[in-house]
């Protein structure tokens, strides 16, 4: 174990972890692992799998996984994995959604890291390899957890606050949000190339929108609790008076002379909230439609809007 360097295996791991994102296209916070682990190798829950041989959800922890967590098998003869997670603790209560995710983000690095086919064996478990050994992989399938789940790079783009922003924005534990809080506001002078790739693939994830909402309505978006990250744009002065019809440009407003997309045929100015049709007044709620990064007033009913970044309020579905 002396000989082991663990800076170099840092970094080889950081750019695993890049790398699945990229290769399993994965665009949006929180990162949907158990997904990909259901579509890419066998998965199985303990409970699942104990009603199969009829046996108990601990019996199956204690004598087959070796792990109240969970555990993946690899069988060589026809290149197949099997993770398997169990969901129940010891008392008969659920395991946190959050624990569960961490440990099959976990597992899944076990296998993308090469573990299985580098030292040749089935399973990882402690009792089944030497403790220096599992000691090594156990490190590196955490790194990977850490920066595929709550990538410290997107945390700064986030600008996250606090570790509990950490944990909102990324489905993990208190404790994992903490350390994954530390790693993102270390100082950085460098910013590795596989990174400005993520960023780039979540583009739309981090794209600054304004909704039309009010702060309340944002304590009910997708990811919990954003009002913190809410913010409204100033609005333009109006003009003395109202551009008279020969000197308007198509386009822009004529009490404010802010530009906006004439496409969209808006009912209000996006910078004054001004009336571009006659008898409009705001509406006496928030319409929820998505307005462009810049608006201070939604465009279909005049209310005023919320600067914020659309994978805070969105699944990646929804849009």
């Amino acid at each position: 174990m002396n000989s082991y360097d663990y800076g170099s295996a840092a970094d080889r791991v950081f750019h695993m972890a890049h790398r699945f994102l990229y290769e399993f296209k994965l665009r949006w916070l929180p990162i949907d692992i158990k997904q990909v682990a259901i579509d890419n190798w066998q998965f199985k829950w303990a409970h699942k799998h104990g009603e199969e041989l009829g046996i108990t959800n601990e019996c199956v922890c204690r004598h087959i996984l070796l792990s109240y967590d969970g555990a993946t098998f690899y069988y060589p003869k026809v290149g197949k994995y099997e993770i398997i997670l169990n969901m129940i603790n010891p008392d008969g209560t659920e395991r946190l959604p959050e624990r569960v995710i961490w440990t099959c983000a976990h597992e899944v690095g076990h296998i993308y890291l090469g573990h299985f086919t580098k030292y040749g064996v089935d399973c990882l478990a402690n009792k089944k390899i030497s403790p220096e050994l599992y000691e090594k992989l156990e490190f590196e399938a955490d790194m990977f957890a850490g920066e595929v789940l709550a990538s410290k790079w997107l945390m700064r783009d986030i600008d996250v606050e606090s570790e509990s922003d950490v944990a909102m924005f990324c489905g993990i534990s208190d404790p994992a949000a903490l350390a994954r809080y530390r790693k993102a506001t270390k100082d950085y002078n460098f910013v590795p190339i596989n990174v400005i790739v993520t960023r780039q693939n979540f583009g739309e994830y981090m794209r600054e929108i304004t909704l039309c909402r009010t702060l309340d309505e944002f304590a009910e978006a997708e990811v919990g609790d954003v009002r913190a990250y809410a913010k409204q744009n100033q609005p333009k002065s109006l003009l003395p008076t109202p551009k008279p019809k020969f000197l308007r440009r198509a386009g822009n407003c004529p009490y404010c002379d802010g530009e906006f997309d004439t496409a969209a045929d808006p009912n209000f100015c996006i910078h004054c909230g001004s009336a571009q049709k006659n008898g409009l007044m705001p509406a006496a709620e928030t319409c929820g439609s998505i307005n462009p990064k810049e608006a201070v007033y939604c465009a279909k009913c005049g209310n005023r809007v919320y600067r914020i970044r659309q994978g805070f309020c969105f699944s990646e579905d929804e849009l």
